[in-house]
């Protein structure tokens, strides 16, 4: 890119006029002809514009490598924050409007960013727009010379929830194939994934509790309890204790914490096994009912 380019490209992400930028050194009409590539700054309007920009002389004069280094050291504040706040939208949002290409720390980053807009969408149920971010996350994840095994089991594993719902969610990225080492709860950080992998296999389910217990009860969100919970029910299930599990199910969906969509989906599917099992064919329609109408409604979001 030009120096010419880089400082219109620079003003117009301040929101600077041209008037603002050339303050009273220069010229509306000069920095004009500078951004169009018509004339040339000396090195001391250079060195001007650059600290009414807020970047270094030199990041106006770099080329290449050196250019993306400028750039990046520029924005890198911004990215660190977003992403150490938990905004990874906004983290994935910088990254994506300040380069266009990534090194492999960025693609790092994204990987990250794309994986926790994944799993923020999974559970509010936006299930298509989840499928997209987890597809991004793969090829972010592909393209670092970085480990991203643990991210790359996160994908699968939500992948693989995805497509028990509907076979319409699978990766348009690749085949997500789960091996049985990958999908021990103890493996994952996040408690969405811990869920999941006790949601895919059932005898899981103690290994779940005891990860839970040792290392993270006390440090849930009061929402995020709400999965702790749904699985207590799901192991009454399977020992066929069906009315004390729906007892939990009620408390799970009536929580004042208004359940994540996706757990919704799940229990209501479950409060129609206790009740097809207790041989209440009227709750079970019901809950039936329920269920259909959050899956379409999951499936038509974006």
């Amino acid at each position: 890119m030009d120096i010419g380019s880089k400082i219109k490209q620079l003003r117009t992400k301040k929101l600077m006029t041209q008037s603002e930028l050339a303050g009273a050194e220069i010229t509306r009409n000069m920095l004009s002809r500078i951004e169009n590539g018509a004339a040339l700054p000396s090195l001391g309007t250079i060195a001007y514009l650059a600290g009414r920009l807020g970047v270094p002389a030199g990041y106006l004069l770099s080329e290449g490598e050196e250019e993306f280094i400028y750039n990046k050291t520029a924005v890198m504040k911004n990215i660190r924050r977003a992403y150490t706040d938990g905004n990874f939208e906004l983290c994935r949002d910088i990254c994506l409007s300040s380069f266009n290409e990534f090194d492999d720390e960025l693609e790092l980053i994204l990987t990250d960013c794309c994986l926790g807009v994944a799993e923020t969408y999974m559970k509010e149920g936006r299930l298509r727009n989840a499928r997209d971010y987890l597809d991004e996350a793969l090829v972010h994840s592909a393209n670092t010379m970085f480990n991203t095994v643990t991210q790359k089991n996160s994908i699968a594993v939500m992948f693989e929830l995805l497509k028990e719902i509907s076979p319409a969610l699978d990766s348009n990225e690749t085949d997500t194939v789960i091996s049985d080492d990958l999908i021990h709860p103890a493996i994952f950080d996040s408690i969405l994934c811990k869920y999941i992998t006790v949601i895919l296999d059932k005898d899981k389910y103690d290994a779940f509790v005891d990860d839970l217990s040792k290392n993270q009860k006390n440090s849930l969100s009061e929402k995020d309890k709400l999965f702790a919970l749904h699985l207590k029910a799901r192991n009454l299930i399977q020992n066929k204790n069906y009315s004390a599990a729906l007892k939990i199910l009620t408390e799970t969906t009536d929580s004042d914490e208004v359940p994540p969509r996706l757990l919704l989906y799940l229990a209501c599917s479950d409060m129609e096994i206790c009740f097809r099992e207790m041989n209440d064919y009227k709750g079970a329609y019901e809950f039936s009912q329920n269920k259909i109408e959050i899956l379409e409604h999951m499936l038509a979001e974006n």
